[in-house]
């Protein structure tokens, strides 16, 4: 009886073509945010499947995990994101590709065992140094506007200069009707003395 449900189940899952490519024993995932599900898959495979965490240590993980459900498995890849309670950490983990929740036994693929990693990021720093260069680049935009004002402003002090200038020749443009009113008074005086 054994035996014929071993032949039984072997022949369910050469039926079947899906391959997990990613997380793998290589490369496994970090506890930081969704990580990277990759497979393969041949146009017999079913459309659709649940994706579970398992762990045969269950020191690890108490329970299996569902991670997705109703995958749709002509994408090829999937961003997963944590449990609820966050990535658990250890060695030995699996990705099954099962039918539903309700059928778990019914598995489609299973990963190569891989770790999950404690996350050793460091994205903060690097913001920060990025808004201090932005910073130093807008002061030193700001520098040449404020000096090209300060020239526009001290301009049109040449000009007043200029009009207090051209002030004097206006004042001696006087002096010639000045000059024409005395030779006529001195013609009048003249011609008043050869009249008497």
């Amino acid at each position: 009886m054994r035996c014929a449900t071993a032949l039984y189940l072997s022949f369910i899952a050469s039926a079947f073509a899906y391959r997990v490519t990613s997380p793998s024993e290589a490369k496994g995932w970090t506890t930081s945010g969704p990580q990277t599900l990759t497979w393969e898959r041949v146009d017999t495979d079913p459309e659709n499947f649940t994706v579970v965490l398992t762990n045969e240590d269950r020191g690890i993980l108490p329970t299996d995990e569902f991670l997705a459900a109703l995958v749709d498995g002509t994408k090829l890849t999937l961003q997963v994101n944590p449990p609820s309670g966050g990535w658990p950490t250890g060695e030995s983990f699996r990705v099954n590709f099962v039918r539903d929740a309700e059928h778990t036994d019914t598995i489609l693929a299973q990963s190569s065992e891989f770790d999950i990693k404690e996350s050793t990021s460091t994205t903060s720093s690097g913001t920060s140094s990025h808004s201090s260069t932005t910073k130093t680049a807008t002061g030193t935009t700001t520098a040449p506007t404020n000096t090209a004002g300060s020239n526009a402003n001290t301009s049109p002090a040449p000009s007043s200069s200029d009009d207090s200038s051209s002030t004097p020749p206006g004042s001696n443009a006087a002096l010639p009707s000045l000059n024409i009113q005395l030779r006529l008074v001195s013609v009048f005086a003249l011609l008043g003395l050869f009249l008497a």
